[in-house]
């Protein structure tokens, strides 16, 4: 979620983005440092199962 920070409080927004969140390398969004790991769980797993998935005759969708 990209959002506008006005000038004056750019360095300030700047710091805190640099300390306290990374860049997802899947979804290259902005997520917390303490977060990563579940985030990565959550929103990139289903994608890796569909991807071992693929090609076999049976499908299995997992809801949550």
């Amino acid at each position: 979620d990209k959002r506008h920070v006005a000038s004056a409080h750019f360095a300030l927004h700047e710091a805190h983005c640099l300390r306290f969140l990374v860049l997802c390398p899947e979804c290259e969004e902005p997520v917390s440092r303490k977060n990563m790991e579940e985030h990565c769980k959550v929103e990139h797993q289903q994608g890796k199962e569909f991807q071992l998935l693929k090609g076999k005759s049976t499908v299995i969708i997992a809801t949550k």
